[in-house]
């Protein structure tokens, strides 16, 4: 990957940083702004998706995502929204409806951009990531969704190290979960299996695991499986799965594992992203860490014996 799409990540932390820190007032204005350029954005792509090719589904979706963003903007929209959704969070904190803005923001892009590649076969912004994927561009970006946790939740800015990772739910490893959850991380192994089969049964493709091969060894196996399980559970389950309860959480993580290219593999990440959700509401995020570290590991060493 271009080591320079990195450099996107710092100030993004900065912002979040910093939006912590202004005041309310200061806070909205930058809401506003930034919710009219996102729609715009949507909006204007739909257009152009509209004039430079044959796909009217995709412009009009691009064109409603845009109009729903920019609705964001009226009180009581919101108001209904978070009603309908059972969203615990507040309308008028503009904290909350920053988090807000960007959920529907990256779920919105996430399945318009599945939905385009199905429709085209092509990724809507040609890249060479697969090919070019390594150790390293899975560690930063795993880091980057541990530090949007952390820091969008306050730490330096309203609480400490310790207050951030209780407020996500990190607690204390004990024998009890940890068993809980190396038991249960093996579970989702058998049930994907099951679930892959029942699919493959019917004819559907098989999952497409090109983009793995630069990934396969027994090292990268646990340092997968662990910051995968860490940074993802903290961010999904400890800081967006209180505010926006588990099936929507479930769905944006499913979102952003769009290089599954097959949908019955969607539908798998989402099951497993509902099953993360209610371990994380019946115990705690350190025992969905435990899960999601298993699963993941355990998964990336029976690819290296299928692949290596």
């Amino acid at each position: 990957m271009d080591p320079f799409i990195y450099l996107i990540f710092i100030p993004f932390l900065i912002l979040i940083i910093a939006l912590n820190k202004v005041k309310a007032h200061f806070f909205w204005i930058f809401n506003r702004i930034l919710t009219i350029l996102c729609s715009l954005t949507l909006f204007l792509s739909g257009i152009f998706v509209l004039f430079a090719s044959t796909s009217l589904f995709i412009s009009i979706l691009l064109i409603l995502a845009g109009l729903l963003i920019l609705l964001l903007l009226h009180e009581k929209f919101r108001e209904n929204l978070i009603k309908i959704g059972h969203l615990n969070i507040e309308s008028e904190n503009p904290r909350h409806y920053f988090a807000l803005l960007l959920f529907f923001c990256i779920l919105f892009a996430a399945i318009i951009s599945f939905l385009w590649m199905t429709e085209t076969g092509e990724t809507i912004f040609k890249t060479e990531i697969n090919a070019q994927f390594n150790i390293m561009d899975v560690v930063i970006n795993e880091i980057f969704y541990l530090a949007i946790a952390i820091f969008g939740y306050g730490y330096l800015t309203r609480r400490n190290l310790k207050e951030t990772l209780n407020s996500l739910g990190v607690k204390k490893l004990n024998f009890s979960g940890i068993v809980f959850g190396f038991i249960a991380g093996i579970g989702l192994i058998f049930l994907v299996i099951i679930f892959s089969l029942i699919f493959q049964h019917f004819g559907l493709e098989e999952e497409n695991t090109d983009w793995l091969k630069n990934l396969i060894s027994v090292q990268n196996a646990f340092i997968i499986g662990l910051s995968a399980g860490i940074c993802e559970e903290i961010l999904f389950r400890g800081a967006l799965q209180p505010k926006f309860g588990i099936i929507l959480t479930a769905l944006l993580f499913t979102s952003l594992h769009m290089q599954y290219p097959a949908l019955w593999m969607l539908f798998i990440i989402f099951t497993i992203g509902v099953i993360l959700g209610y371990v994380r509401k019946m115990t705690n995020t350190t025992t969905a860490i435990i899960v999601h570290s298993t699963y993941n590991t355990v998964q990336m060493l029976m690819l290296c014996f299928v692949m290596g």
